[in-house]
């Protein structure tokens, strides 16, 4: 019998249902996906990383060093299990010229730092998608799947190496998998040669760079390593990474995109929610009749509840079922990235496991809420359903506002407006709806555009102007800052310049231990960063410190640090604590000018006068200045450095467009299903009265159209408000020097064409569905 009630019930209500059953699927598809991907990122980096083996503790040099001393120290250090050195060859873009099939291209406006390596032995290996070790023949080159994906290079392209005289041609062999450096945000690739070639090559070409690459029992064990091989004053011209540092920098594109979706999937849930609500009080104000019958002939109320719960646990079954198995089929459009920088792995069993859970957890959440609803039936009573056919909402609706004296508006614009204000409760879904889809499309619009935006340049520690030169450490860094003098003195585009210092220096750690600080000096240093706290320094015992640093060093806004300058201390107090993401998120800033310290590296902000000259200024400056020195318009900075998360970031954000699009008509196909369903005996006696099916359509258009404004204008204000809020804590719980971020809007998208569509889209639906009325007998309908 309850079978009977459910199959008639479906025949009756297939709009209503199928769209039930759609927000269900959606639901499951999105929360399903969001947690296989979440564990094919960890599972699949974790896999390369288990053959690759990346050390936990990097530390990069360009110059000469001591091999002895450091062999003596790794040598009477606990707890290291193995220390190798890696040498590798640094050339530049304009020294790589590839030949594909189709065209020819030069590597120069990569701002990547490469380098050409030989094949380690056991350890920080170089793997093809297979995760097998590559082993290249003289003639042969493997090229990483980063520069791959930049260019759309392919095997069999040839690679011409042209420097100091030298030419080579080599041969695409594999695309590389590279554990360390695969995201731009690391700023380095590698390129593997064959041992012969590279041996031949070695001291011809570019300039050596040193890998110091230690491992431990336990990874953790890194930071004190670090430590401990800064103190002993080692080769440290260049970055030190760990490898919870290398991970995070692996995982960024993937951990945005998990993010975004797992987002839209809560937000869908609560969709459900609210158009399951609506659903179940819709069949239940239309057999008030029967359920006061039920009621009064003894029919227990679980009873009752059962045979309306049964059809909701159908459909929620088949939706998540759907879903979960639409889920596994777009599994490999959500996981190409994953595949492509990682390699090809086998579908994790532990993502099947999990994403059955999530899936169940979305079944028992629709159910519970179902039978949460489904408790109005209790305080139903058996007279006012029997006798007035009420029974769930005896409030009075009388309201003496005087609108209705109006002699400005028309009747149909009264009637529309006196209903959209004062039933506002029967209009809960359009709102939440038309609410809900500008959350899902605004808060990844907008944190797309501060990934694309100029501005984010701020979060990367650097201030916001037109270009950016930055002059590579090395045995020539001091002539190279000369050169960059010059130039900039020289060139009457220039309208100003900010040039910076970086030094390395020590301090003592929160557990006091000795910590070295790397800082960048200038007159200009800090300002117009994003801060936490404070500002900027302003004098010369002022210093800001990065919000990782801040953590180390266990000190706020206001405290006083000790500073260690060539075994004297200098006091400072801190003026500030931004946020950073390069170099690890663990840097300062200060006008002081450490000349008694050698620099690092020498970095130049300039602003031009004339900003249509910004690309051709940089790519002239470029030809001049040569090799070793980078020089960036901001724009493009950002662009290479952030490529990998925006490019995939995009493709998402055009997904999710396209779903609140659809979800928002969907939502109003249902709800005007229902209320039409509800509202026959209204619509009955305003025809009888005289209305025209014309003006009953009017009415319905204005009480969407208010109800849907009212509802994208809460959705604009709440994007603003807990946009920022949602993605701030997930960047605060990745650890990657942003706590918190201000995303950065296109106000013409936000206020003009996101709201435009949204109600285009509404009221086209809306004038389709109202069509309907046209079927809609008086006498027939009077009668019943």
């Amino acid at each position: 019998m309850n079978w009977l009630i459910v199959k008639n019930d479906f025949k009756r209500n297939k709009m209503i249902n199928l769209a039930l059953l759609l927000f269900m699927m959606f639901s499951s598809i999105l929360a399903v996906s969001s947690v296989i991907m979440a564990i094919q990122t960890i599972e699949s980096i974790s896999g390369l990383y288990k053959i690759a083996q990346p050390p936990h503790f990097l530390q990069m040099h360009k110059g000469e060093f001591n091999q002895e001393e450091v062999e003596e120290f790794i040598t009477h250090y606990e707890n290291l299990t193995s220390f190798q050195i890696s040498t590798m060859i640094d050339v530049y873009g304009e020294n790589l010229t590839v030949a594909g099939d189709k065209d020819t291209y030069n590597l120069a406006e990569s701002r990547l730092d490469i380098g050409m390596v030989k094949q380690n032995e056991a350890k920080d290996l170089l793997l093809n998608s297979e995760h097998e070790k590559v082993t290249l023949k003289k003639g042969e080159i493997g090229m990483p799947v980063l520069l791959k994906e930049m260019y759309g290079m392919e095997i069999g392209d040839i690679v011409i190496l042209t420097s100091n005289d030298i030419t080579e041609k080599f041969v695409v062999k594999e695309i590389i998998l590279d554990s360390m450096m695969n995201s731009t945000m690391t700023s380095s690739t590698r390129i593997l040669l064959s041992d012969e070639d590279f041996e031949n090559l070695k001291g011809r070409i570019g300039e050596n760079e040193y890998l110091f690459e230690a491992y431990f029992t336990d990874s953790k064990e890194s930071l004190d390593f670090r430590t401990a091989y800064e103190n002993a004053e080692l080769p440290q011209n260049g970055q030190a990474v760990t490898y919870s540092m290398i991970f995070l920098l692996s995982a960024l594109t993937d951990i945005t995109t998990v993010f975004v979706l797992l987002l839209v999937s809560i937000l869908l849930i609560i969709v459900s929610f609210i158009c399951v609500k609506y659903a179940i009080m819709a069949a239940l104000e239309e057999d008030i009749r029967e359920i006061g019958t039920m009621k009064a002939i003894g029919i227990r109320f679980a009873d009752i509840r059962e045979l309306y719960l049964i059809k909701y646990r159908i459909l929620s079954t088949i939706g998540v079922i759907t879903g979960y198995i639409f889920a596994l089929l777009m599994s490999k459009a959500f996981t190409k990235h994953i595949s492509t920088t990682f390699g090809d792995t086998e579908f994790s069993p532990f993502a099947i496991i999990l994403s059955i859970i999530v899936g169940l957890l979305v079944y028992f959440l629709l159910n519970f809420y179902c039978k949460k609803v489904l408790k109005k039936i209790k305080g139903v009573n058996v007279v006012d359903a029997l006798v007035n056919g009420s029974g769930f909402d005896n409030k009075k609706n009388i309201v003496n506002d005087g609108l209705y004296k109006s002699k400005k508006l028309t009747a149909n614009c009264l009637l529309g407006l006196r209903e959209s204000i004062y039933r506002f409760s029967n209009w809960i879904i359009v709102f939440s709806s038309a609410l809900i889809a500008v959350l899902i499309i605004m808060i990844p619009v907008n944190l797309l555009n501060t990934f694309n935006a100029p501005e984010f340049i701020t979060y990367m520690g650097s201030s916001l102007e037109d270009i950016l030169i930055e002059v590579d450490n090395g045995e020539k860094l001091e002539d190279g800052y000369a050169n960059v003098k010059e130039v900039l003195e020289n060139d009457v585009a220039v309208k100003n310049y900010y040039e910076y210092r970086r030094i390395r220096t020590k301090s003592t750690s929160a557990e006091g231990e000795y910590v070295n600080l790397h800082i960048d000096c200038g007159v200009n240093a800090g300002n117009e960063l994003k801060y936490l706290s404070g500002n900027s320094p302003e004098t010369r015992n002022e210093i800001a410190i990065s919000y990782l640093n801040s953590n180390v060093f266990g000190k706020e806004t206001g405290d006083k640090m000790i500073l260690y300058i060539n075994d004297t201390e200098k006091e400072f107090v801190i003026s500030g604590i931004y946020q950073d993401v390069t170099s690890g998120g663990y840097t300062a800033k200060s006008k002081y000018d450490f000349a008694e310290l050698e620099a690092e590296k020498h970095s130049f902000s300039v602003d031009l006068n004339d900003n249509e000259e910004i690309k051709t200024k940089a790519d002239e400056w470029a030809e001049i200045l040569g090799a070793g020195i980078s020089v960036d318009p901001m724009k493009e900075f950002i662009n290479q450095t952030l490529g990998g998360v925006e490019k995939q970031l995009r493709g998402i954000v055009y997904v999710i467009i396209i779903l609140g699009a659809v979800l928002v008509m969907l939502i109003t196909v249902l709800f005007l299903k229902l209320r039409l369903a509800k509202d026959l005996s209204e619509i009955a006696t305003l025809k009888a009265i005289g209305f025209s099916e014309k003006d009953i359509k009017h009415q319905y258009m204005i009480k969407i159209g208010t109800i849907s404004t009212f509802g994208i204008l809460v959705g604009i204000v709440l994007t603003d408000i807990l946009g920022e809020s949602l993605v701030s804590a997930a960047l605060s719980i990745a650890n990657l020097g942003i706590k918190k971020v201000e995303l950065i809007s296109n106000p013409l998208i936000e206020y003009f064409v996101c709201p435009l569509l949204l109600m285009m889209l509404i009221q086209i639906v809306t004038g389709i569905i109202i069509k309907s009325i046209k079927k809609y007998n008086i006498i027939s309908i009077i009668n019943e």
